[in-house]
């Protein structure tokens, strides 16, 4: 669903340059609700932008949202990437091919 980012809360740790967005959109019931994300970003999307909010109508408090870093998909694809590219180097050296 559209919702639109509020706000900004930092991390507590003080070594921490993550920020947590604050965000509010309206449930497919009509219910407006604002919620602090539960992931960190140093990154994060600024007050004010738009963003696809993705929540479960059971547990709408847990809505994150849809972008890369509230969900570690975008670290995962790079140790993903960068492992299968290391053991194909390896693979290839085992073989004498490189």
């Amino acid at each position: 669903v559209p919702g639109v980012v509020t706000g900004l809360e930092r991390s507590r740790d003080p070594d921490s340059n993550a920020r947590f967005p604050v965000f509010r959109f309206t449930t497919a019931e009509g219910e407006e609700l604002e919620v602090t994300s539960r992931h960190g970003e140093s990154r994060p999307p600024q007050p004010g932008e738009r963003v696809t909010v993705l929540y479960d109508p059971a547990r709408e408090r847990d809505a994150r949202i849809d972008t890369g870093g509230q969900d570690g998909s975008t670290m995962g694809r790079w140790v993903v990437g960068i492992g299968g590219f290391l053991v194909t180097l390896g693979v290839l050296a085992s073989f004498g091919v490189i």
